[in-house]
């Protein structure tokens, strides 16, 4: 997963949570109150991760209850993966989740793992659950049931999941070829984390030459990867209209805006038969440097599920 972002927002690394989430991993916003994730996974074998939907104003993107406490509330949530799944269509959702009529557009694409009949570890349920449904407007809530034994990629972006961006389609043919790979050769898992990260780091508009400040926000729905690009008077886009902008990219007003923007951190987390996971998070810009690279800043997580 690949998080873009403005380059100066609070973030904490990966790793695992406070003993109020005792047993989830993941990195945190530290942006907002409710120190929400946009992913994560859980020692029991619940996964989540979540992206903005891009919105026409503001208003309806930034909502008054973070995104993040959406997945964070799913990671840690005592009720049973059955219950969520049946309360999703509910009022307000799942009783777990924030009201989700109080936050922006969102999908979270979110499962269960399980071990089969072979001791395996397998996907038991996927789905994605948003609150902008089929019409395409906000807090219309929507699931979408996944087959999990349908090993087709899925993808997300900042539309809405029944209308990808290119760069989802293009992330979803390089992501089964990866797996088709695995599939049929020796790859050790090491291998892995450097195709999947090759994937992240896509980038198909650094070298175009349209790539231009007053274009900019189409132009990000085509690559992966975003390169670091200033949103403010010196690159060419009005301060005011750099705000209404990316505030609607699900941000409240702060002084971590209006700056620098771009891919902050790519993740890639794996799963194996035996239950072991390896989550491996590389931070490109560090908010603590302003606008500077990071070097060599990844973090690196193992550990067994206990199921």
């Amino acid at each position: 997963m690949a998080e873009w972002e403005f380059l100066h927002r609070p973030t904490q690394d990966a790793g695992p949570w406070t003993p109020e989430f005792q047993g989830v991993f993941g990195g945190r916003d530290l942006a907002r109150i409710e120190n929400g994730t946009w992913l994560g996974i859980n020692r029991v074998g619940r996964f989540a991760g979540l992206t903005n939907i891009r919105e026409e104003t503001s208003v309806a993107a930034i909502g008054s209850v973070s995104r993040g406490a959406i997945v964070s509330s799913f990671l840690a949530s005592r009720s049973t993966h059955s219950d969520i799944w049946a309360n999703c269509s509910a009022e307000h959702g799942p009783e777990e989740f924030p009201d989700t009529d109080q936050v922006g557009g969102f999908s979270m694409l979110f499962g269960q793992l399980i071990r089969n009949s072979e001791n395996k570890i397998r996907v038991g349920d996927l789905g994605v659950f948003s609150n902008r449904g089929k019409e395409e407007k906000l807090h219309i809530r929507n699931l979408d049931r996944l087959d999990p034994n349908n090993t087709d990629p899925h993808g997300l972006s900042n539309s809405t999941f029944t209308k990808p961006w290119r760069k989802v389609l293009d992330g979803e043919v390089s992501l089964n070829r990866l797996v088709n790979d695995i599939q049929l050769g020796n790859f050790q898992v090491q291998d892995i984390f450097t195709r999947a990260f090759d994937i992240l780091s896509r980038d198909s508009l650094s070298n175009d030459p349209n790539w231009r400040a007053d274009k900019r926000l189409d132009q990000l729905k085509q690559s992966i990867f975003i390169p670091m690009f200033e949103t403010g008077k010196e690159a060419g886009i009005d301060h005011q209209q750099s705000k209404d902008m990316f505030s609607s990219q699900g941000q409240p007003n702060g002084p971590h805006l209006y700056s620098h923007y771009g891919t902050q951190k790519q993740t890639v987390i794996v799963v194996l038969d035996s239950g072991s996971v390896r989550y491996a998070e590389r931070t490109l810009f560090d908010w603590l440097q302003g606008n500077g690279m990071a070097e060599n800043h990844t973090v690196n997580i193992s550990y067994d599920l206990a199921i």
